[in-house]
């Protein structure tokens, strides 16, 4: 157990020295590029549920639904 929890500490060390590198060498693209695959991956999740409804807040709808 304590030697699982050592290897992977250091598994989790190296990949987060290999992201602090990958930043550094493409900058904030990489970033964009996170933050996008992310906001795809919750749209699809957001999609399969059926307790969401997505109303476009600059369209004109029947609900008076309160600004966030």
């Amino acid at each position: 157990m304590k030697k699982a929890a050592v290897i992977s500490a250091e598994g989790d060390a190296q990949a987060a020295s290999l992201l602090a590198k990958a930043f550094g060498d493409c900058g904030e693209a990489l970033v964009e590029l996170r933050r996008m695959e992310a906001g795809e991956e919750i749209a699809k999740q957001l999609s399969r549920s059926r307790n969401v409804a997505y109303l476009p807040s600059n369209q004109n709808t029947l609900l008076s639904l309160p600004q966030m």
